[in-house]
């Protein structure tokens, strides 16, 4: 039995496999590729909305607001209102999209900074008036239309990659419903229909962008740095 030769191939094999270990961690092959980190910041959001009364309940608030300026300022705080919504759900989902891909988020100075605009319009569609035992009700919808641009940028701000999205082909649209009597709007579902329709508009627009916030693709971008 050729015991010196068998203890020469082990050796052998050994030597080879110890040599190819080391080139491995030489050259950061034998370790996983790390996901870069990617700085979120505040959506740029321009929204407009409907008028959040109308019919006698808008004629009686403008006649209480006076000339100055009434109309312009119900529909800037509803504006504002539904922005500030906007901007929490948008930013909580990218959260929670780029955690669940474990890719760390970094306050400033990440690898990638990620950027998006947004402007939209909401806009309520009649479909039924009816009067009857003193009260009115109205039914409808609201639908959402703009345009939604979902960029990604290296840390001296230089775009890498971009997408936009018609937000009309997401078909967003939500009901609601407003009751009124002659004492004045008993029940208005509008708010809770805009908020319904937000939401599920960036659900949608997330969905698109799944491909721009793949890690493979963002340590492709961060790679060509």
């Amino acid at each position: 039995m050729n015991y010196p030769s068998l203890r020469g191939g082990l050796a052998a094999g050994l030597l080879f496999l110890f040599t190819q270990s080391a080139a491995a961690g030489m050259f950061g092959l034998g370790e996983d590729e790390k996901n870069p980190s990617v700085t979120l910041t505040p959506a740029e959001i321009a929204l407009d909305v409907p008028m959040p009364v109308a019919g006698e309940d808008l004629a009686k608030l403008l006649a209480q607001a006076g000339s100055g300026g009434g109309l312009s300022a119900l529909k800037e705080k509803a504006a504002r209102k539904f922005t500030a919504q906007l901007q929490r759900d948008l930013y909580a989902q990218l959260q929670e999209k780029l955690g669940d891909a474990d890719v760390p988020l970094a306050q400033e100075g990440g690898n990638l900074t990620l950027r998006n605009f947004l402007d939209i319009s909401v806009s309520k569609q009649l479909n039924n008036l009816q009067n009857s035992d003193g009260k009115q009700v109205e039914k409808g919808y609201v639908e959402l239309s703009g345009d939604f641009r979902l960029r990604l940028d290296n840390p001296a701000g230089a775009p890498l990659r971009e997408q936009h999205v018609d937000v009309a082909d997401l078909h967003v649209r939500e009901k609601y419903r407003i009751e009124r009597s002659a004492k004045g709007t008993d029940s208005d579902t509008t708010d809770a229909a805009i908020s319904r329709a937000l939401q599920k508009m960036v659900e949608r627009l997330l969905d698109r962008a799944d491909d721009q916030l793949d890690p493979d693709t963002l340590r492709s971008l961060a790679a060509t740095q």
